[in-house]
This record gives C-alpha cells, sequence and structure tokens, in this order.
C-alpha cells in the first residue's frame, strides 16, 4: 500500500486533536463555560448552523407574503396590471404633448408670429375652367363602357 504524504496526515491529525474552549468573567476571573471541542466538531457545528440559518430564510420567504417583494415574484395579473399602467401612461404622455404643441401653435397665430409659405402663384383660368369641364362631363371612354355594359348583360342570359 501507498503511504499518505506526511503533510496530509498532519493535518487530519489536527482536525481529531482535542482543545478547549473556556469563557472567562473579566471580573471575576471565575470560569462562566467551558468546551471541549476538536476541529471537525467545530466544522461539523458551524456548517450545520449555516445551512439552518439558509434554510429557516428561504423558508420565511416562500411561506410568508414576503416573498412579493422579491425582483420577478409578482403573480400575473400584478404584471398585467403594470403593463396596462405603462400603456396608459405612454398614451396619456402623448396626449399632454400633442396638447402642447396646438397650445403653442395656438399662441403663435394669437401673437401673429405664424411662419406660412404663401401661394402667389397666378392661375391659368383656361386650365381651370377645362378641368371643370372635363368633371362634369364623363369621357368618352367611360360613355362606352357604360353602354356596352348593358348589352353584355343581355347576352350572357339565356
Amino acid at each position: 500500500m501507498k503511504k499518505k504524504p506526511a503533510r496530509r496526515r498532519h493535518i487530519f491529525r489536527r482536525l481529531n486533536t482535542d482543545y478547549r474552549l473556556v469563557f472567562i468573567d473579566d471580573e471575576s476571573l471565575q470560569e462562566v463555560a467551558s468546551f471541549k471541542l476538536t476541529m471537525r466538531k467545530l466544522y461539523i457545528v458551524l456548517s450545520s448552523l449555516f445551512v439552518m440559518v439558509a434554510a429557516i430564510t428561504v423558508a420565511v420567504l416562500l411561506i410568508t407574503p414576503l416573498k412579493y417583494y422579491i425582483p420577478g415574484y409578482a403573480n400575473n395579473t400584478s404584471r398585467r396590471q403594470v403593463i396596462r399602467l405603462k400603456q396608459t401612461v405612454d398614451s396619456l404622455s402623448d396626449l399632454v404633448s400633442a396638447q402642447q404643441k396646438f397650445n403653442a401653435n395656438l399662441q403663435n397665430v394669437i401673437t401673429g408670429e405664424v411662419a406660412v409659405k404663401r401661394d402667389t402663384k397666378m392661375l391659368d383660368m383656361k386650365k381651370v375652367n377645362q378641368e371643370a369641364m372635363n368633371n362634369l362631363v364623363p369621357m368618352n371612354e367611360e360613355i362606352k363602357k357604360g353602354a356596352l355594359q348593358p348589352l353584355k348583360q343581355k347576352t350572357r342570359t339565356p
């Protein structure tokens, strides 16, 4: 068999070595408490204490209403309400900005600070009259289509 290195044996011996923990009152120098411990026992006690504190903390958070203060643990109804409220706030902020623009434009109109590009181009009255006449009288193609449609319908019906 292979022998363990001396260093490893030394560590295991220290784990099993007995130590005495003594609490002494400073004023009277009287021994209040005394404990006989090994490093292994101390490690086991501290580890168990840590695990118990962690388990109690998790249990308290999961069982009590404190769990709702954990980020991301909220239920679906709360999440839906938050989304609905966010949409409402967004639409209200859009409405407020539109109202502010309207008020600013109205104030500019009242004070006469409107920068409007004016149309100063002269109209050609012949073109205007021609367009008006074209809109009143249908074009030749439209007249032909309108006349041919009843004939096509009569020929289709046997």
